[in-house]
């Protein structure tokens, strides 16, 4: 080989060197862009699913337990319990828990008398009370937090603190029947829903649809007629059917 002036070689190792990197580019291409690009993509992933959501069948991490139904919490099917003209009160909670049905009177003069269906399982009426109208109530006895529906079809008219000896224990709620204005359905011994939410004066009810509360625990504050005719303390919703006054000056 003949011999190269100094020119010459200093050619060739920079040819040679050139050389070099161009292979080292290529590995570079070849093997460290791909690894690259996938880490990129997981943390497209990892972010995506921090600030937009999860990826599809990802864990969503840690979350509330879904709060147990109450008992009752299905709507139940629609029992009449009694009548007033065209008027149908139906049973307030499931019948399967349903520990007496106790209709009997009240001393207001706008009690509004009822007509018992018949067929009922643990019905009971009063033989005498205050006034002359013996089945303007009744009382539905349950176990405390049953699942508590609408009596009738109508809407909230009213939503107050029941009380007993000036203490509030729960609520009193007051509904008037779809078509019948001058008819009140008094509500009491109920307290919130299980979701916490009271129902709003001009919500419109269903009867056996509609959950209004549940059975407020009274047994340390009374001992109510209708424990004559269960086997427990006598918690129950009281429904009263009243005349109102409606028009000016009511």
């Amino acid at each position: 080989m003949p011999n190269l002036s100094r020119d010459e070689l200093k050619w060739r190792r920079d040819e040679r060197r050139q050389a070099d990197r161009h292979r080292s580019n290529r590995a570079l291409n070849t093997v460290v862009a791909p690894a690259l690009l996938a880490v990129a993509v997981i943390v497209a992933v990892v972010l995506a699913a921090t600030w937009g959501g999860t990826a599809p069948d990802a864990p969503v991490g840690l979350v509330a337990s879904p709060v147990p139904a109450a008992a009752g919490a299905t709507a139940p099917q629609r029992v009449v319990m009694g009548r007033s003209g065209r008027l149908e009160v139906v049973l307030p909670v499931a019948e399967k828990q349903v520990t007496a049905i106790y209709f009997h009177g009240v001393t207001d003069p706008g009690a509004i008398a009822m007509t018992p269906a018949s067929g009922l399982t643990n019905k009971v009426t009063a033989e005498d009370g205050p006034s002359g109208t013996l089945t303007s109530a009744v009382d539905v006895g349950a176990a405390a937090g049953s699942v508590v529906y609408s009596p009738v079809d109508g809407v909230v008219t009213a939503v107050s603190p029941y009380r007993v000896f000036g203490r509030p224990e729960g609520l009193a709620i007051v509904l008037t029947p779809s078509g019948m204005p001058d008819v009140a359905v008094s509500i009491t011994r109920v307290e919130p829903a299980p979701d916490g939410v009271v129902l709003q004066v001009g919500s419109a009810v269903g009867a056996g649809r509609t959950v209004i509360g549940r059975v407020r625990d009274m047994s340390r504050v009374e001992t109510p007629a209708i424990a004559n005719y269960t086997n427990d303390s006598g918690n129950h919703i009281a429904i009263e059917l009243l005349r109102q006054t409606t028009g000016p000056g009511a």
